[in-house]
């Protein structure tokens, strides 16, 4: 078996990124009438629909660990920490 480095790993990525970035900014200049839009045209597949739930799912538990996001219980209203004003923030410490 072939071992390679992450820096291989990284270079490679970087090769090719020029080209990529290219080609989506290409794309998303195309218009509707050139028969291109951003939405998506066929259903999700369910096992990408679970993977989709399962990382959003541990992002914002991880979010709620953090302190980043704050659940308040009475009012049953999230907000996210660095958006709390002024009075609101003294609130919550």
């Amino acid at each position: 078996m072939r071992k390679i480095s992450l820096s291989d790993i990284q270079s490679k990525i970087a090769e090719g990124r020029p080209d990529v970035d290219y080609a989506v900014n290409v794309f998303r200049g195309k218009t509707r009438d050139q028969g291109w839009t951003m939405k998506r045209m066929k259903p999700r597949d369910p096992d990408e629909i679970k993977a989709l739930n399962y990382l959003a799912r541990s992002q914002y538990r991880k979010a709620v660990q953090e302190g980043t996001i704050i659940y308040d219980k009475e009012r049953r209203v999230l907000t996210i920490a660095k958006y709390i004003r002024g009075e609101d923030k003294r609130k919550i410490e």
